[in-house]
């Protein structure tokens, strides 16, 4: 590869999601409060939430597995923005919220977010005691719980926990086949409280039915020695669409919640009637005309044969928006799909217009979302990006507005 200054911004760190493994920039980046229309910059890009559309698709999931449903909103909820969603979904009287940062957990408190809360994620044991405060349920499988217990009884409280068991995703959890002995020690430690005890499914049909199987056998050699392990839970999203026997006493809902499908297949089936919540939008910064041979972008990276019209967007990679595809990917303006062109660089791309358009500076261009008739959705994106929805909504630079309807 030839090394540039603008590939060695993209691949020396300074991306959205490179940012976002950050734990001092995780902080602040989460933290930061939800804009308002008031202190919206013309020129900016920024993101509008539809909250409507969200309590919609939680109404859809209770009625699909009628459970108790715990919602993941980890990672910026998705890059919807954790607090402002944290919020929302408690005044939706959600069961319970799943993050999978301490982090996460900590600014939800602060911010008020006074519903249960699990951290799917790790904890270091000098943290216990900020568990304990912040009433944060923990996710474990370690003999480092052991300290929880400690560290409550000091303070005075009970810890809440939720055993997780590695049923053959093979990455967290303690092992099924070693579990019932940490188990056995969990349950007799005054100060801890077990709300549950979950497992993640690898997501293939036939084996999800061998880790239900072995989670189900766990439960049963617990409850026969009399130990009380409150809610079972593995369905994520895709469990909740392909695998009814997965929902046991609680689902994991996450992109399902944001109006996305886990997998093509059940998008194109849209059994839930989903509503996607999130838009991603920003004002024309520039409309110039080219003459032939005229070019844009570093390294001329598109030159133009003939008489054009290109109108310049303030958004691209550094706002999370994937720098690969130009040539393949859309944006709508006037109601219309206009096509990228040359190439998306940390802060501008570049669309082209017909040449007798009307698009001027100021005007709005929808990157994810509706406008007129036409719609680019993220799915659509993922595809020209090849790469899954995951990664667009979650990549969404947190630093960008945030707006609710």
């Amino acid at each position: 590869m030839k090394w540039t200054r603008r590939n060695f911004l993209m691949f020396s760190g300074f991306s959205p999601l490179t940012l976002l493994a950050s734990k001092k920039r995780d902080s602040l980046f989460l933290s930061l409060p939800l804009r308002k229309h008031s202190t919206q910059l013309k020129h900016d890009t920024w993101i509008e939430l539809n909250m409507d559309h969200m309590g919609w698709n939680l109404d859809r999931i209770r009625k699909q597995v009628k459970r108790p449903v715990m919602a993941v909103i980890k990672a910026n909820a998705y890059g919807h923005g954790l607090i402002p969603t944290a919020r929302y979904l408690e005044k939706m009287s959600i069961d319970s919220l799943m993050v999978c940062k301490l982090e996460e957990a900590i600014q939800l408190r602060e911010a008020g977010v006074d519903c249960p809360i699990l951290n799917f994620g790790p904890f270091f044991p000098e943290y216990a005691e900020l568990l304990v405060k912040h009433q944060i349920s923990q996710s474990v499988f370690t003999n480092d719980v052991r300290i929880l217990n400690t560290t409550a009884a000091k303070m005075g409280k009970v810890s809440k926990i939720h055993i997780h068991i590695d049923t053959g995703m093979g990455r967290m959890g303690i092992p099924h086949h070693q579990a019932f002995s940490l188990i056995s020690e969990l349950a007799t430690f005054n100060n801890l409280k077990i709300l549950g005890i979950s497992t993640t499914l690898t997501e293939e049909k036939e084996f999800d039915k061998e880790q239900i199987k072995r989670l189900l056998a766990l439960c049963q050699k617990a409850k026969t020695a009399g130990i009380v392990l409150g809610k079972k839970h593995a369905a994520s999203s895709a469990g909740i669409m392909s695998y009814p026997d997965s929902y046991l006493d609680m689902v994991r809902p996450g992109i399902l919640v944001y109006g996305y499908y886990p997998s093509e297949k059940s998008q194109y089936k849209d059994k839930l009637a989903l509503k996607p919540v999130l838009q991603l939008k920003c004002r024309v910064a520039a409309v110039k005309t080219l003459r032939p041979g005229d070019s844009i972008s570093y390294h001329r990276a598109y030159i133009a044969e003939n008489r054009e019209k290109i109108a310049v967007l303030p958004i691209g990679y550094s706002d999370g928006y994937p720098f690969n595809v130009a040539g393949s990917g859309f944006v709508l303006l006037s109601g219309e799909r206009a096509p990228i062109v040359g190439s998306i660089t940390a802060n501008h791309m570049e669309v082209k217009l017909k040449l007798d358009s009307n698009v001027s500076i100021g005007d709005e261009a929808v990157l994810i979302g509706n406008q007129g008739k036409e719609s680019i959705s993220a799915d659509e994106l993922a595809r020209w990006a090849e790469v899954s929805t995951y990664k667009i909504l979650i990549g969404l630079n947190p630093l960008l507005h945030r707006i609710t309807d």
